[in-house]
């Protein structure tokens, strides 16, 4: 028996060993684990095995949080208003400073990804299912010409199967509100909000016909019903008495009557006056969400060389969210299936064939309900609709319409129907493999667009006396049904050119069809002076000559296979398949019948829809035939095993991104130097009032989607790993890194709140290069596992007492991540225009300028303006940075402020476990679990949304620099209690 060697995904173990002559009964077992450093590929991964996976302290037991383990890997963490399912549910991540559509997320080398692109998770938030998993690999650079359809990096999970002995366990998870500390922003005179999780379940496992025929199934349930924090602006009580603030004098304003129904809806302030006519609402409803999670897996050994597996997941989970304010909340319903079957073959002692074919099945709807009396007949737009307005104030944000964005109700159904088949052969010094992949992609997406109706609010004033920017709604339904398919072939040679030289080379291709809507019900403009949307048409042919070639280098200069060297340098490519279009589902013109009003004054219109005629107020423009994001991706770094068991990494990993994708609106009002001399940023300039015309006038919006974006990536990456020895294991790694990009990665990354509005100005894009919202400058992660010494040569009681303790931890340390400074302005022209005169009914994506000789600060304090007064100080959720730096640009232009250009909070997070086991029997033990997450219960804030200016008064935003919320929750404890046999 040769112990000392285990063959985990993805990686290749060296083992020289002789076999002696024997009988025919003797028996070789390969059983131990592999050596810590590699020294034939240039891969740069990161192995979860299973001992992390059952021992590390995770919330939720999700257990894609020990991804952020690995160097180069940083979660994405959203608003908490960003509450639909257009963008997915699972951990959002960048891994190597890619977008978090970039990544792919296999399981048994299953697509699993979910109908947005991103990592797969219910509505719940949550990945269950740990007890079935039997180890994890994230690759984050330089992977395998094997992985395809993606740019950035590659999760694989593989699952457990069954074996000749029966085994399993059974758990219960419990936590509740009774330890947990206070949230930052909670009352100090009110209890705790309210919180129960129960999370359920159990896995077993064993053989249906000795050596042939084993079975595996797990179940996990969550129940959960969470209290919320919200802290939200809302106006205040002078405000609903008709009073409001004008440069420092409260003046009498009225309430318009036609306001009056909605102004009824908004609760008292309870909290800080922001002195704006606004003032704080902090409360703390309860979120119900429920889930079930089965896996099984049948896998059979037809004979001594062919082996078969059959995986099933069924995962549906459901959660109802209010709303910040309690008027309108919104419910979310989730389904994801994935099945695969999987046949290997070992055709000789050369040649090895796998085939595999699967089905990715995931569902999301979003709809909106109702948690107030609402007068449904005073805020019906469209009467004869049974359905109540949303209604939203721009400046300062008050999110009125609590989460139910102007898409509700909205539906994607995805199915991946996926075929592939890889051939390895071994010839001397080489190892070649090879294979090709087919998919076909059924996209069916229900979008309805202003389907309730939505009214826009500049300003506070101007929702008081009635006046909304614009007033939308669409007439009738909506639903799309789109198909394309991908073919991928590639090739790799793993050659050993000496005992300490290896080379890999490989190249892979792959390629999409044209995206068709099976019913011929999409239309796009293919420029944006179209006079209107053509139906039938292609949206875009996307570029078939993606190749992609990859080369890696890895040496053992001392030949112990205690040191290698490894560089490495390759193209990957992001294929532009439905999950693509996630967002383009909402702006897309279907065949539909809206209206849109701009400017409307008082009042409000109430259409008959069989009377309200159709507008193309909105379209649809599509970079006609783009190239696929792309990335090239180089690494350098150098591994040593120190001492025994323990190995340090250091490592350059940089990435250049092309063809980027972003979201633009690109109808602008006419610029007088269009079309000759807008050479740079600074010679735009659009003059005000209601007589200059769009470069289409025949529309107000045309949305357009490019993909010309660039990306800048480069890093510093260390790493140590001690394997578990001696009863102690750990891991450490750290990330200084440097994100650049110029697309708006509102979209494609997911930050939706952190870079809201896109580019400033999409005609000059250069001015747009800035840090990316996904760039941390600093991260630490570390986890570590150890045995309690405690009692091991005892006997009786003190030994049942006293042993079997065993301690884990994980720390993350993570800089503050860049976000997005708005002006806010909504210009008096009667175009409710932004402070350029760029945009159109909203001013999300106007930057404000920077004042001479300022400077953008977060520490000391401020000098005061406006209701702001001086000597407050700055970094503190009170004022996070300074407002007072910034300005006003002169009307009809740009602001000269960067994007991204205030860092924010920090973040520091320890989670703790004790674990007592219970030995009952040679194969049977209990397991006491109790695990605090943010032990410290420090608290790490969110980044902040808020315009500088408000409305159309451009007077400065009191809440402007607040920090309303926070990245992660205070102090929780739990307990559970496991059952392994």
């Amino acid at each position: 028996m040769r112990r000392g060697v285990t063959l985990t995904i993805g990686r290749e173990a060296v083992v020289d060993f002789t076999l002696q002559v024997g009988s025919v009964a003797q028996e070789v077992t390969v059983n131990a684990e592999a050596a810590l450093v590699s020294t034939t590929n240039a891969n740069l991964s990161y192995l979860v095995d299973d001992k992390k996976i059952r021992d590390l302290p995770l919330n939720g037991r999700n257990y894609t949080q020990l991804a952020l383990m690995a160097p180069g890997v940083i979660p994405i963490i959203e608003h908490l208003s960003r509450n639909d399912v257009s963008g997915g549910h699972g951990l959002k991540m960048s891994i190597g400073g890619a977008q978090s559509t970039q990544n792919s997320f296999l399981m048994d080398g299953q697509d699993v990804t979910d109908y947005s692109g991103q990592t797969p998770g219910s509505v719940a938030g949550t990945n269950l299912g740990i007890d079935a998993i039997r180890e994890f690999t994230i690759t984050t650079n330089n992977y395998s010409t094997e992985y395809g359809l993606v740019a950035g990096g590659v999760m694989n999970v593989v699952t457990n199967s069954g074996t000749n002995a029966f085994h399993g366990s059974g758990f219960e998870f419990l936590r509740n509100s009774a330890l947990d500390a206070k949230n930052y922003f909670d009352p100090a005179n009110q209890k705790i909000p309210a919180f129960k999780r129960n999370q359920f379940g159990g896995v077993v496992g064993g053989p249906i016909k000795k050596d042939k025929l084993f079975f595996l199934g797990s179940y996990e349930g969550l129940r959960e019903r969470k209290g919320l924090t919200y802290n939200t602006p809302v106006p205040n009580t002078r405000a609903h008495q008709g009073y409001l603030p004008i440069n420092g004098v409260e003046q009498f304003i009225g309430v318009n009557p036609g306001v009056q129904a909605m102004m009824n809806l908004y609760p008292l302030p309870n909290g800080p006056d922001n002195g704006d006519g606004t003032a704080q609402f902090i409360n703390n409803p309860i979120q119900p969400s429920t889930e079930n999670y089965v896996l099984g897996r049948i896998d059979a050994q037809l004979s001594d060389k062919n082996s078969l597996y059959g995986r099933y997941v069924f995962d549906q989970a459901d959660v109802i969210r209010p709303g910040q304010l309690g008027i309108y909340g919104t419910t979310k319903y989730g389904r994801n299936q994935f099945f695969q079957l999987a046949l290997t073959r070992v055709i000789s002692s050369r040649w090895i064939n796998e085939t595999r074919a699967g089905v990715n099945r995931t569902y999301g709807n979003f709809d909106a309900v109702y948690f107030r009396d609402v007068p449904v007949s005073q805020l019906a737009v469209l009467s004869g609709r049974n359905l109540a307005s949303i209604w939203d104030i721009t400046s300062p944000s008050i999110p009125t319409s609590d989460g139910v964005f102007i898409e509700t109700p909205r539906r994607f159904t995805d199915s991946i129907f996926e075929f592939a088949d890889n051939v390895s052969y071994l010839r001397g010094s080489h190892s070649f493999k090879l294979g090709g992949i087919f998919k076909n992609y059924l996209a069916n997406p229900r979008n309805n667009r202003n389907y309730m109706g939505t009214i826009m609010f500049p300003s506070v004033r101007d929702f008081m006396t009635g006046t909304p920017s614009q007033i939308l709604a669409q007439i009738n339904d909506s639903q799309l049904s789109y198909q394309q398919y991908l073919f991928g072939w590639f090739v790799q040679d793993d050659i050993k050119l000496t005992p300490r030289l290896s080379l890999t080379i490989g190249l892979r291709h792959e390629f999409t069809t044209v995206p068709s809507e099976r019913y011929g019900r999409a239309a796009s403009m293919k420029t944006v002076f179209d006079s209107g949307p053509a139906l039938g048409q292609p949206l875009f042919v996307p570029h078939k000559d993606n190749f992609a070639p990859r080369v890696g280098l890895a040496w053992d200069p001392f030949g112990n296979g205690k040191t290698s060297v490894r560089a490495g340098a390759g193209v990957f490519q992001e294929q532009l398949v439905p999950s693509v279009l996630r967002y383009t589902y909402a702006s897309m013109p279907h065949i539909t019948r809206s209206f849109t009003l701009l400017a409307p004054g008082t009042g409000f219109l109430k259409a008959d829809p069989s009377t309200v005629p159709p507008s193309t107020a909105t379209g649809l423009n599509y970079q006609p035939n783009p190239s696929v994001p792309t990335r090239f991706q180089w690494s350098l770094d150098i591994q040593r095993e120190i001492v025994s068991g323990t190995t340090a990494s250091v490592a350059y990993v940089g990435a250049r991104g092309e063809h980027l994708q972003y979201n633009p609106g690109i109808n602008m009002f006419t610029p007088t130097c269009w079309p000759n001399n807008c050479t740079d940023n600074a010679s735009y300039f659009f003059p005000a009032g209601p007589g200059i015309p769009r470069i289409n006038p025949r529309f107000t919006t045309i949305n357009a989607h490019r993909w010309d974006g660039n990306s800048y990536y480069h890093s510093f990456q260390a790493n140590l790993t001690r394997r578990f020895s001696n009863g102690l294991q750990y891991q450490g790694s750290y990330t200084w890194s440097r994100n650049l990009d110029t697309a708006a990665t509102s979209f494609a990354s997911g930050v939706v709140s952190l870079n809201a509005g896109g580019p400033q100005n999409p005609f000059y894009m250069r001015a747009e290069k800035g840090l990316s919202p996904i760039d941390p400058r600093h991260q630490f992660s570390s986890n570590a596992t150890y045995d309690l010494p405690f009692a091991k040569s005892a006997r009786g009681i003190v030994k049942a007492v006293a042993s079997g303790w065993q301690t884990n931890l994980i720390v993350t340390l993570r800089a503050g991540v860049p976000f997005n400074i708005a002006a806010g302005y909504v210009g008096t022209d009667g175009l409710g225009r932004s402070r350029s005169g760029f945009s159109q009914g909203t001013a999300a994506a106007d930057r404000p300028s920077l004042a001479p000789g300022a400077t953008i600060r977060t520490s000391g304090t401020t000098a005061g303006c406006g209701n702001l007064m001086p000597g407050q100080k700055l970094g503190t959720p009170s004022l996070w940075f300074d407002p007072c730096v910034f300005i006003l640009p002169p009307a009809g232009t740009f602001g000269n402020l960067a994007k991204n250009a205030v860092i924010g909070p920090p973040l520091a997070d320890f989670d703790f476990a004790m674990k007592k086991q219970f030995n009952l029997s040679e194969r049977t033990n209990l397991q006491f679990r109790a695990e605090a997450f943010n032990v410290f219960n420090h608290p790490n804030f969110g980044n902040m949304i808020t315009p500088i200016f408000a409305g159309s008064t451009g007077a400065r935003n009191g809440s402007a620099g607040r920090i309303t919320d926070t990245a992660t929750d205070s102090r929780q404890i739990q307990f559970a209690l496991r059952l392994s046999f």
